[in-house]
């Protein structure tokens, strides 16, 4: 390289590095001049052409932007990832402790908060990323310096989930649950992952340390394509349980009839209204979210497009809370819905003739005006520790999201008009990865989970024409705003789970499309062929059959017993000491196996076994109590898969990590 084009290089990476771009903005504040607001909020329909509206012209990454135009570029970015924020940084993971079966009511609660932490975590984060800065006296940078927003990742999800719920039946197996409550337990599970993921965020911080060679032999887009895709593709099935209703009533049709005898699990996370998996009014509720987006994105205007997905789920939000539902008989309702009769299992019967909401609107009554970070009780960091158990699932994680941050940050110097090639390319892959780490590192100490850069904000830059980074600070004030206001988590953490899962369908089915288009951007020979068929052979083989390496799958009842049993490695094989019978969380027929004999009343020569104490008594007869023994059971009957009551930890260890390596897509 000659003394110029270095030259040109260097001017190009310091500019990255200053912050003029949002200091000073532009003096025009309302740029009218600068950028063409007609083509942005034109409708794409017959009647409104925009043959005769020429597109603004592109705004590069260090382009002072007026102060409208950035603040308008900035809520698009806010809002193509606001939702998914929501769903991946806490709506999802509390979700899983509000059913009655694995109760944590702090947890559940905590939804809310949680909503609210991811924002203003991600807002923050994003600051750090865009603003981009060389470390003291090296060659390593810290950020891109491009619009590289910030979001949870949804890679960690399902190891989150698991952890919460693990803990909350640990809960139950101990002895520690208040009736079917169990405080607390669900949120140290939440506070030992997010401690586990400070110590293997250090894992991406140490690769992005690597040469750039290594790097690029690591993380082809092969590799990363393929990973970005399992990802998505990993989790397009939780996103069609939730357009039935629910992931747990899903999960649970047969199991809980196969364990209680009577079924199915019913739907409670749609306001008053109780139905079972797939009833036509949640789907019905689900497609208006899933069609209304494609329609903005065929007649919406370039803003409306790039924001279709909070639309959508705006749109849904309002059909929800416009709809209700009429009970019929044999319908139940939510306990609160109906305070003056008799609550079973959590559920109360529905008055006949009565309409539902679809909102339940408590706990948007009951949230604070404005939050911030650490403001709940309990606050999470209070259960903050390491769980070897799910340190190398975890760690695998971190790597996956490595290689989806190195795919992302090509397609944002694609969208920004930034050679995909060279030194100063590499320089930014280096200073994402650091930046994707150390953010990690941060966001757990936020309570919020680790952080990644968001594929989807490519397209806004793309279809906007702006790439400058005055849209990415303005992005990441709009997301703290967001989060402050206490009020947009409550009502975020209140949709209907239907709707929600109409929005997360797309959501994940768009992470596989953007692996689609990673593995895309380089010729497919046949080596990169080869491995692709068994990678995604495998991957989605799990993903479609999650009972291979675990019996009983994802579900709960009496699936969590199969996996105690049965399976590639099953829990009973981890165990040191089994239950003995009988025993407080059995159920009668398992501890009906302890009675060696009977108790009997016998009156002269007549005996029988179904006579009380006192009513053999009142016959002046004799009465012979039940003769039982200690009986180790090692089978799993009942107590939805926990019947142990000590492991040996190290192979429990060993066996929650490679089950969960093998069953979850990307990571196998």
């Amino acid at each position: 390289m000659d003394d110029d084009a270095k030259q040109v290089v260097e001017v190009a990476q310091e500019t990255g590095v200053g912050c003029g771009v949002c200091c000073w903005p532009d003096p025009d504040i309302l740029g009218l001049k600068k950028y063409n607001y007609k083509w942005l909020c034109m409708p794409s329909l017959p009647c409104f052409s925009k043959d005769g509206v020429p597109p603004p012209v592109f705004l590069a990454k260090d382009e002072k932007l007026p102060l409208l135009l950035a603040i308008i570029m900035g809520l698009q970015h806010a809002l193509a990832m606001v939702a998914g924020i929501a769903t991946s940084g806490g709506l999802l993971i509390a979700g899983d402790a509000c059913f009655d079966f694995q109760k944590d009511s702090e947890m559940c609660n905590s939804k809310g908060y949680l909503v609210s932490a991811a924002w203003i975590t991600s807002g923050f984060l994003t600051i750090i990323q865009v603003f981009r800065c060389r470390i003291l006296k090296t060659k390593y940078y810290l950020g891109t310096g491009l619009i590289s927003v910030m979001g949870t990742s949804f890679t960690f999800l399902p190891i989150a989930r698991d952890m919460v719920v693990s803990s909350i039946m640990e809960a139950k197996v101990a002895g520690e649950c208040i009736g079917l409550d169990c405080p607390g337990a669900g949120m140290k599970g939440y506070g030992r992952f997010l401690g586990t993921c400070m110590v293997a965020a250090f894992l991406e911080i140490f690769l992005a340390m690597l040469p750039p060679r290594y790097i690029k032999k690591l993380f082809p887009p092969v590799v990363t394509g393929c990973a970005v895709m399992l990802i998505g593709g990993g989790l397009i099935g939780s996103g069609i349980k939730y357009v039935g209703g629910g992931v747990f009533c899903a999960d649970n049709m047969e199991g809980k009839h196969a364990a209680l005898g009577f079924g199915p699990q019913l739907c409670n996370e749609n306001g008053d209204v109780v139905l079972r998996f797939g009833a036509p009014q949640y789907i019905g509720l689900a497609c208006t979210v899933i069609f209304f987006t494609p329609f903005l994105q065929f007649f919406g205007s370039p803003f409306l497009k790039s924001t279709s997905l909070f639309f959508g789920l705006l749109f849904g939000m309002i059909v929800s809370g416009l709809a209700s539902y009429e009970a019929v008989a044999g319908d139940q309702t939510m306990c609160s819905a109906e305070p003056g009769k008799p609550c079973v299992g959590g559920f109360a019967s529905a008055t006949v003739g009565k309409a539902y909401s679809y909102w339940n609107s408590d706990s948007i009554e009951e949230s604070k005006s404005f939050t911030f970070l650490w403001d709940n009780d309990p606050n999470p960091l209070r259960f903050l520790g390491f769980d070897p158990e799910y340190f190398l699932p975890i760690l695998i994680g971190f790597f996956i999201s490595t290689a989806e941050t190195v795919g992302d940050i090509g397609l944002s110097c694609d969208a920004s008009e930034i050679p995909s090639e060279g030194d100063d390319f590499d320089s930014r892959i280096q200073g994402g990865l650091l930046g994707d780490g150390l953010n990690s590192f941060l966001a757990a100490i936020m309570t919020s989970p680790p952080n990644t850069t968001f594929s989807q904000n490519n397209g806004v830059i793309a279809l906007t024409r702006c790439a400058s980074r005055a849209a990415g600070f303005a992005c990441a004030g709009w997301l703290i705003l967001f989060g402050v206001v206490g009020k947009f988590g409550a009502i975020m953490s209140s949709v209907p789970i239907c709707v929600v899962g109409g929005l997360v369908l797309m959501c994940f089915s768009m992470v596989f499309v953007g692996g689609i288009k990673i593995i895309a951007s380089k010729p497919i020979t046949r080596r990169t062929s080869y491995i692709l068929t068994i990678s995604l052979g495998m991957g989605m083989g799990v993903a479609m059959v999650p009972h291979l390496f675990e019996a009983g799958g994802t579900g709960s009842y009496y699936s969590k017993n199969m996996a105690h049993n049965y399976g590639f490695w099953p829990a009973k094989d981890a165990c040191k000491t089994f239950y003995t019978v009988p025993h407080f969380l059995a159920t009668p027929a398992v501890n009906g196996r302890a009675t060696v004999t009977r108790a009997k009343c016998t009156v002269g020569n007549f005996s029988s076994e179904g006579i009380s104490k006192n009513d053999c008594t009142g016959l002046s007869g004799v009465y012979t109590d039940a003769v039982t023994q200690k009986l180790v059971v090692e089978d799993c009957i009942s107590n939805n898969g926990h019947c142990c009551t000590e492991y040996d930890n190290g192979q429990r260890m060993w066996r929650t990590s490679i089950v969960l390596v093998l069953k979850t897509p990307y990571c196998l």
